[in-house]
């Protein structure tokens, strides 16, 4: 930890976490939440977070980390996902 702050790690980071919330408070109040709370339970916002964090390493140099962060969030986020999407390959785990 005694390198500096990495500021498109952080960036990519606080983005992801930012929508999640969001997205965890849309969800919530739509009137299928119950069928649909895996979208925003505790333990599918940590796998998420955990998914961001190893992304995070592996942003490619040409995306921002708001680009990163809205395909990220767009795949991860179930129903932000487009039908028959696939992982970006930058942060699919092999």
């Amino acid at each position: 930890m005694n390198e500096g702050l990495d500021w498109k790690k952080f960036q990519f980071i606080t983005t992801v976490q930012t929508a999640l919330i969001n997205n965890a408070i849309n969800v919530s109040l739509e009137g299928d939440a119950k069928e649909r709370r895996h979208i925003f339970s505790a333990t599918g916002t940590l796998i998420n977070m955990d998914d961001a964090f190893y992304a995070a390493e592996r942003i490619p140099n040409d995306l921002t980390a708001y680009e990163a962060a809205c395909e990220f969030v767009g795949f991860c986020c179930e129903n932000l996902r487009e039908k028959g999407a696939r992982v970006p390959a930058w942060f699919a785990r092999h």
